[in-house]
């Protein structure tokens, strides 16, 4: 990989990495419920909704966290436990991210939390993906952690909620990655074809995969023609023919 290549990434890529982690929550949490009812809620049932979008209000997270620590957990390195603490403490940094001069103790804290999740629970991808992020947010997009995102593609290669804003992360720094890195970036947009994730995938296909298309187009012949056709399609209701090899559409 040329220096050229990898600081032009850097440049290019750090605000599209700062985008992600303050969007791996999209979908807004707007139900009104008891305060017995955010107590009641397991943390494992929180982790879960967020990891799939959702959001919640910063208070009951904290609120969350709190009674949790405060029950107290009688083994030293519960797996389960850690993934779920570090994914609620992320989601209060993204709700809490500014400018502020608090940011970088907040990351601080943060990176600490998810490299103490890592050493209970070493095969999570979504925890590697997080380190990734939050180090190049805390130091700047560098060479050396770019092993934490390419952890997490290792550990988790179809993980169908994490592929949507890793991927998109990972075409925002593109040329940096290794040709290995980038044939796993590009599998995984595959991965979101197959899984019918169309809205999601013409979003990275214009946006941040926009220079990377015709590789992209190149390795569909992996996804079923079917797929191929329903998303030639719908870049064709936006007036865009990709030329996906198998497919005909009418622009309009």
């Amino acid at each position: 990989m040329r220096s050229a290549d990898f600081t032009g990434a850097a440049a290019t890529g750090i605000t599209s990495l700062l985008a992600g982690i303050l969007g791996l929550g999209g979908v807004v949490w707007s139900a009104i419920t008891l305060p017995t009812f955010w107590r009641q809620l397991p943390l494992e049932q929180f982790s879960n909704r967020i990891v799939r979008g959702e959001t919640f209000p910063v208070d009951r997270l904290e609120e969350k966290l709190r009674l949790y620590r405060e029950a107290g957990s009688p083994v030293r390195c519960n797996a389960t436990a850690a993934h779920d603490t570090a994914v609620v403490d992320l989601a209060i940094l993204r709700e809490q991210f500014d400018a502020s001069s608090e940011t970088d103790a907040r990351l601080e804290r943060s990176r600490n939390i998810v490299v103490e999740a890592l050493s209970c629970l070493p095969s999570d991808p979504y925890l590697w993906f997080s380190l990734f992020q939050i180090e190049s947010l805390r130091m700047g997009l560098r060479q050396e952690y770019l092993r934490y995102l390419d952890m997490s593609y290792r550990v988790g290669p179809n993980e169908g909620w994490l592929a949507i804003p890793r991927n998109r992360a990972a075409f925002a720094i593109f040329p940096a990655l290794s040709e290995a890195l980038q044939s796993k970036v590009i599998d995984e947009f595959c991965l979101l074809l197959r899984s019918e994730l169309y809205a999601e995938a013409i979003e990275i296909f214009l946006g941040a995969a926009r220079p990377h298309q015709a590789e992209l187009v190149s390795r569909m012949g992996a996804v079923p023609i079917r797929n191929r056709q329903l998303f030639a399609v719908q870049l064709a209701r936006k007036g865009i023919d990709p030329h996906i090899p198998g497919t005909s559409v009418v622009v309009r």
